[in-house]
């Protein structure tokens, strides 16, 4: 089916050259129409649609609404080094990103993602309208730089994207998933939008992020989640929410450069390993609470806080 949609693609972008060929072999536009009307019926039996470089699928629509259900673009056909992505394909409303049917087995279609193992794409853009980008999407698209996200963004995954250094959220992000950013060895720094949920960031959302430097924990944020800055080897200091209330297992195991993180007195639990081969630890805080407790059974050394920043 694929070769139906390099034809179509074919004859919308060079219709001049298509035109002057059917003057030169005076072929009728009536077979030239019933081509592209064999082509669009094609295309409306197959769960698989092509548009101007994109492989999308249409999802099912449960409800009796008789608006067109949102679409999901699975495929870049022609990748480039910046890939600007839409909300609306062939009078679709897109909303999703996910990845193409590569093969059957007993369980069902096997998947790749969208961008999977691209080395290609350094930019994308991706357009106001779009709130999902499924697991794998872009797994190991390993020549990614920078990525813009739009407003409407609800949920998105890049692991293991090992180029990746610019994101910028626009919006109303609210979680940042388990294993999010894992693998992201050259992002240094990212900015946490305030809004996201009290527990926003899950379970290793930034594990293996060798070069991270800097990030901001908003307020909101109550916990820091299982080994969700594991093996950032970069990170050296580190101001907590005002309200986190506990700190999960391995949340900065090998750390090996953290020497500052500053815990506020609403912490209540910190698991036995949080820290694990932070040899560098100091921990500031406010004196008589729970943090120096914690600091003086694990022989972490600690500082009380001069300032309430």
């Amino acid at each position: 089916m694929q070769y139906l949609a390099y034809f179509a693609d074919i004859i919308i972008f060079y219709q001049g050259d298509m035109m002057e060929k059917i003057k030169k072999y005076e072929l009728p536009i009536g077979i030239l129409s019933a081509v592209i009307a064999i082509l669009i019926l094609l295309q409306s039996c197959s769960s698989e649609h092509w548009w101007f470089g994109f492989t999308y699928e249409t999802n099912d629509n449960r409800s009796n609404s008789k608006a067109k259900p949102p679409v999901t673009i699975v495929k870049v056909n022609y990748p480039s080094e910046k890939v600007v992505i839409p909300s609306t394909i062939f009078f679709h409303k897109a909303n999703a990103l996910g990845g193409y049917v590569t093969g059957y087995n007993l369980w069902g279609a096997e998947r790749k993602g969208m961008f999977e193992d691209n080395d290609i794409v350094k930019e994308i853009v991706v357009s106001e309208g779009i709130e999902y980008i499924f697991n794998g999407c872009f797994y190991h698209c390993i020549s990614l730089e920078s990525i813009q996200l739009p407003s409407t963004i609800k949920q998105f995954s890049f692991t293991n994207c090992e180029s990746l250094k610019n994101v910028n959220f626009n919006g109303d992000v609210k979680e940042i998933e388990s294993l999010s950013f894992s693998g992201c060895s050259s992002l240094e720094t990212l900015v946490i939008p305030d809004n996201i949920a009290d527990r926003g960031i899950a379970y290793g959302a930034f594990s293996g992020c060798t070069s991270l430097k800097s990030i901001n924990i908003p307020d909101n944020i109550t916990a820091i989640q299982q080994y969700t800055f594991s093996n950032c080897i970069s990170l050296k200091q580190l101001v907590l929410s005002k309200n986190i209330k506990s700190i999960e297992w391995g949340a900065f195991e090998n750390c090996t450069l953290l020497e500052k993180i500053i815990i506020y007195d609403k912490a209540e639990d910190i698991a036995d390993n949080a820290f694990e081969g932070c040899d560098k630890l100091t921990i500031y805080g406010i004196k008589g609470s729970y943090a120096e407790q914690y600091a003086n059974e694990h022989n972490i050394p600690f500082e009380e806080l001069d300032t309430i920043y």
